[in-house]
């Protein structure tokens, strides 16, 4: 029987990729899907016919269909940064956790709440067979423990004392048995099986990665070991298969050579397939505890229900499903590395076969992509306009520019996408000077419409891993935890020059638009300015109270400095060296730290950070005369990490921590864009 459709919550007819769904008021439109929060896939459920798919990000749960793999509703908007995610057995519920510590247990057809929880959910949850209960592992009392609740009634079945590290790693697994009797917790090296009856550890087992036999009755596991005398070292596995009832070890296969990825048991349950890294796939014989077959080339196994044994081949840039016994291609996607649509493929392997299952009529040997599955997960830190507005860009999650047309709202092109970019800037020119680092040696491009130019390289030793940058023209100002700014000019030097006395970590750090001064905020609690050309200090600017200062702006005009701090905005004239206004922040944005300037230095744009329990996050226009919040702007849920005004004034971007980037309408702005900066 085919699950039910989600209910179409925030889809817009006509708008099939889902830029304009959800869009906050005054928002045009939105860049960007939203980030996932864990390379894990528990964020991420294909309903049990495999007809849908949800994925949860950091601005809500998307719905797609499978078949056509289209967006067909935006869920849970209202709270973001959803952090595990489930589709019950029989299809009806969902439940959704996020980062404010809420369950949500919604019907799949209505979209009703059904049950909330207040709970702080550790990567998984997953439903009971009877679609009943779910099993969480949660902290209560500062104690983790693995609990099970009654979705029905909103209650507590049972909590069992976690036994486990404290910290929850990647190789965590939370199931129950497919008679719902037991439940079982894996770890990095144990899996813990308890008795939902008498809610205690029937059975310890040695090795993780488990799977449940069709009737229960066994549990496969794999343990991981240095192989002896190995060179260069690496790790192989053993198979390891346990009656649950008696404790028994029934099996126990060491012919890998590798460590396997992933076990699977076959319908029958007669059967065992195993995957190792190293892309060798062995199925195993139960009854005669033989191995039976070695298939090498293979990727993840799947049984269909009548035991045909399909795989999944991930390659670089294909993902390819096979008939194992046959030895058959059934169906190829294309992979476009980096995007959206090659991580979800990525995170949930059943996903590939329920899209060729659900396409009977697909040609074998033919190539599938899917352009709604094209974009690319950003970090918007930060967001540039190119010089005439055509363009914006933000850093890609992993590597490279993402460009987008401003028009059409759609992705241009992804520019030194093999490369993890720290920074960049647009030139006036339109060029686009970018550097990345792989911790303390750096790399600088210069990127045009035709090439892509390594143009300089050079290392520093004090820590500037993860440290702030910015440029002005071909300069380049990076700082970091050490108190040091180092100033490279790409055309008159051959090494970065240091400004020297700061004496904690610097936050801040931002140009005047000719390049000449440079200002910066420090965990020292001061905010300095610099002659860039002298190479000294020019004042440490008065801010009444001594607190850090995490952002800074400059004026277009260059007359006047904003700092943003814990509750407060700072405004600074920049040539008599005074504090001008200080305006308080109100609580719901206590952490602006995001700042721009708008083209006619007439306002200041502020973005907040989140705090727990905040639903959205507020970007606020100020009027820099008089401090008055003119406007006020919701939309992110998480961190507003950096914000840009279109060269006209028109549109102001808002890039933040949940991997989107938002357009805004300020035409309001339009008029005042060529007076002179305002401030007295």
């Amino acid at each position: 029987m085919q699950n039910p459709k989600p209910a179409p919550f925030n889809a817009v007819p006509n708008d099939t990729e889902g830029t304009t769904w959800a869009l906050p008021a005054g928002a045009m439109a939105r860049l960007g899907k939203g980030l996932q929060p864990y390379q894990e896939g528990h964020d991420t459920a294909l309903s049990p016919d495999g007809t849908y798919i949800a994925i949860g990000t950091r601005i809500g749960l998307w719905w797609y269909d499978v078949p056509s793999m289209s967006p067909i509703a935006l869920w849970e908007t209202e709270r973001g940064a959803k952090n595990a995610v489930d589709i019950s057995p029989n299809g009806k519920l969902i439940a959704i956790a996020n980062w404010d510590g809420m369950i949500k247990i919604r019907d799949v057809q209505s979209g009703e709440c059904i049950t909330e929880f207040n709970r702080v959910v550790y990567k998984h949850l997953t439903f009971s067979p009877d679609s009943k209960w779910i099993a969480i592992i949660t902290k209560i009392d500062e104690k983790k423990v693995v609990e099970v609740l009654d979705i029905s009634c909103g209650s507590s079945i049972t909590q069992m004392e976690w036994e486990g590290p404290e910290v929850i790693d990647s190789k965590f697994r939370l199931a129950f048995s497919p008679d719902g009797q037991f439940l079982a917790a894996a770890t990095s090296e144990q899996t813990y099986l308890w008795n939902l009856d008498t809610s205690e550890i029937v059975h310890t087992f040695e090795g993780r990665g488990f799977v449940f036999s069709p009737d229960s009755r066994l549990l496969a596991l794999h343990h991981p070991y240095l192989v002896p005398n190995s060179d260069p070292l690496r790790t192989a596995s053993t198979v390891l298969v346990w009656n649950i009832v008696t404790g028994e070890r029934i099996s126990h296969f060491t012919e890998l050579t590798h460590l396997v990825e992933t076990l699977i048991f076959s319908p029958c349950g007669q059967f065992l397939a195993s995957k190792e890294w190293n892309k060798t796939l062995r199925v195993w014989n139960l009854t005669e505890g033989v191995l039976k077959e070695t298939y090498t080339d293979s990727g993840l196994p799947h049984y269909l229900p009548d035991g045909t044994l399909l795989t999944i081949v991930f390659n670089r840039k294909t993902i390819e499903v096979w008939n194992v016994e046959q030895h058959e291609k059934l169906w190829t996607y294309e992979r476009k590395n980096g995007s959206i649509g090659d991580k979800w493929f990525s995170k949930c392997s059943k996903l590939p076969i329920a899209h060729f299952l659900s396409n009977n009529r697909k040609e074998k040997g033919k190539t599938y992509a899917f352009p709604t599955l094209d974009d690319v997960p950003c970090y918007l830190y930060p967001g540039h306009f190119s010089p005439n507005g055509d363009l914006f860009a933000g850093r890609g999650y992993t590597n490279g520019i993402v460009l987008w047309d401003v028009k059409s709202k759609q992705k241009r092109e992804i520019v030194i996408k093999d490369q993890s970019i720290r920074n960049f800037a647009f030139l006036p020119c339109g060029d686009i000077l970018a550097i990345d680092n792989r911790w303390d040696d750096f790399t600088v491009w210069k990127v045009t419409e035709t090439d892509e130019t390594e143009i300089g390289q050079f290392t520093l030793s004090d820590g500037l891993g993860r440290g702030t940058s910015t440029f002005s023209n071909y300069q380049i100002a990076l700082a970091g935890k050490g108190g040091i700014i180092h100033l490279w000019d790409l055309n008159h030097s051959k090494k970065p020059r240091a400004f020297t006395g700061h004496t904690g970590h610097i936050w801040g750090l931002a140009f005047s638009s000719d390049g000449k001064r440079l200002v910066s905020g420090s965990s020292d609690k001061t905010v300095r300015l610099w002659d860039v050309e002298k190479d000294e200090e020019i004042a440490t600017l008065p801010s009444g109270e001594r607190i850090t200062t995490m952002a800074l702006a400059f004026s277009p005009c260059g007359r006047w400095i904003a700092g943003g701090t814990f509750g407060e905005l700072h405004v600074w004239c920049a040539e008599k060296l005074t504090l001008l206004k200080t305006i308080s922040q109100p609580e719901d944005s206590l952490k602006p730290f995001a700042l721009t300037f708008s083209p006619c230095g007439q306002y200041l744009a502020s973005g907040t950070w989140w705090v727990k329990g905040m639903q959205h996050m507020a970007i606020r226009l100020w009027d820099v005369a008089t401090g008055e919040n003119i406007h006020t702007f919701w939309g992110h849920t998480t961190d507003v990490q950096s914000l840009a005004f279109s060269p006209d004034g028109t549109l102001l971007a808002s890039g933040g921590f949940d991997g989107t980037c938002i357009l805004w309408n300020v035409d309001t702005l339009k008029s005042s864009r060529h007076t002179p900066c305002a401030v007295k």
